[in-house]
């Protein structure tokens, strides 16, 4: 008998299989969280980038159909907040062409319809464009162009006159007040007072007392304004962009600054000062005449003594310029000529305060006229300019000059004596 063989064990099912060994995150399903979390974010950063572009490109187109705020052309201008609010479409081009003419077809109809009005005016057109609205620019909200300063725009002017404009600022021209001598500030009657009667021989004392006053004041005190704090005062202050007053009652000064119920028509004064820029180099004079009678300090020095009455300068020499002998006049029908004050040296972009003092001592009649006359290379006068502070319009009463004194050229271009603040401040 054979020995049997030996055979190879055999494989059942009875013995499991070896399972691969498995990480915990595996088992966690992790790589189904992490596919899913992928996704997640591609899906997030798509979105981002889809509004983004949206914004933007919203943000860069303007409607052309929204309007802004009431800025006009002050202080908001182009920064002025839109409003989602939407006019009504409108084609300017067509607004400006003419309306076609509507006619009957019947020739025998007796009722014949006009043709409507043009709107090629630009300024009609721009009254269609904007609604109608009747108060200027931006929008209708403002009350006209810009931040509302300035004589006549923006609802700013509340008194102009040609003694100047009430409630403005340097901006218009140098400040002015009104002193009445003839009261103290608590409105008691000074040595200065005298009667209520034009020409009265009892106002010799008083006459003189206000003529010492003054002399005091512009001598004495150098034109300080506080010398003048014991003397009735105007609450209103004027701007004048020129003094250029032609002949008008007395009374006129009191009104102009509000007090014409508290100061009578005589011994008084009108004090206009401030800081101004020099408009170009070279040399000028002043030239001009007051009733009763006018100085002009110019850089701290007496620069024009001229009217009825020399309060300062005797003889029209000016001992500040060198003793110039100033007797050179321009003509005038005012009963006093346009008198030439000394040639002032002067250099562009300067800063040079003025004082300019006016006075009226009887009462009666009123005039003030000062200008100015560049002086040419031939060493005379080139003729009067108007003395501007401003280059706004003028007083209606004075935008043509004055028939009495002729040949003023009254627009001064290239000649405007910017105020640049007040007198006293730096």
């Amino acid at each position: 008998m054979s020995e049997p063989q030996d055979t190879p064990p055999v494989e059942t099912s009875a013995e499991p299989l070896a399972r691969p060994k498995r990480t915990l995150w595996q088992r966690l399903g992790g790589e189904g969280l992490a596919m899913s979390v992928v996704i997640h974010v591609i899906l997030v950063l798509v979105a981002i980038v889809w509004v983004v572009s949206t914004v933007t490109d919203g943000a860069g187109k303007k409607d052309p159909n929204a309007f802004a705020t009431g800025a006009g052309g002050g202080a908001g201008g182009p920064k002025a907040k839109e409003f989602k609010t939407k006019t009504v479409p409108k084609n300017v081009k067509s607004l400006a062409k003419t309306n076609t003419r509507i006619t009957s077809k019947n020739a025998n109809a007796s009722l014949a319809i006009a043709s409507l009005p043009s709107l090629s005016n630009p300024l009609l057109s721009a009254g269609a464009i904007g609604g109608g609205a009747s108060k200027g620019f931006g929008g209708g909200s403002g009350g006209g162009i810009g931040a509302g300063k300035g004589t006549g725009v923006g609802g700013g002017r509340n008194f102009v006159s040609v003694f100047g404009v009430r409630g403005m600022g340097l901006d218009v021209g140098i400040s002015g007040t009104l002193y009445d001598i003839k009261q103290d500030r608590s409105g008691k009657p000074t040595s200065a007072m005298g009667v209520d009667v034009y020409r009265d021989p009892a106002n010799g004392k008083a006459i003189a007392a206000y003529r010492k006053e003054v002399k005091e004041f512009l001598v004495e005190n150098n034109f300080n304004a506080s010398a003048l704090n014991d003397r009735y005062k105007s609450p209103n202050t004027l701007y004048a962009q020129q003094i250029f007053i032609p002949p008008c009652p007395a009374t006129e000064a009191p009104k102009a600054y509000g007090v014409e119920g508290k100061v009578k028509p005589s011994r008084w004064i009108a004090h206009y000062r401030g800081v101004v820029k020099v408009p170009r180099s070279g040399q000028f004079r002043f030239v001009g005449s007051g009733d009763d009678w006018m100085v002009v300090r110019f850089n701290g020095r007496i620069a024009l003594d001229s009217g009825f009455e020399n309060v300062i300068v005797k003889n029209n020499v000016y001992p500040q310029f060198k003793g110039q002998n100033c007797d050179e006049t321009h003509p005038s029908t005012l009963g006093r000529p346009m008198r030439c004050g000394p040639w002032i040296e002067i250099t562009a972009g300067q800063e040079v305060p003025i004082d300019i003092v006016l006075g009226e001592t009887p009462g009666g009649g009123f005039y003030a006229f000062l200008c100015i006359e560049p002086r040419g290379t031939n060493g005379q006068g080139e003729g009067m300019k108007l003395l501007r502070f401003s280059s706004g319009a003028l007083p209606t009463q004075i935008a043509n000059g004055f028939s009495r004194i002729p040949n003023v050229d009254m627009e001064a271009k290239g000649w405007i004596f910017t105020p640049v603040r007040m007198a006293g401040m730096r």
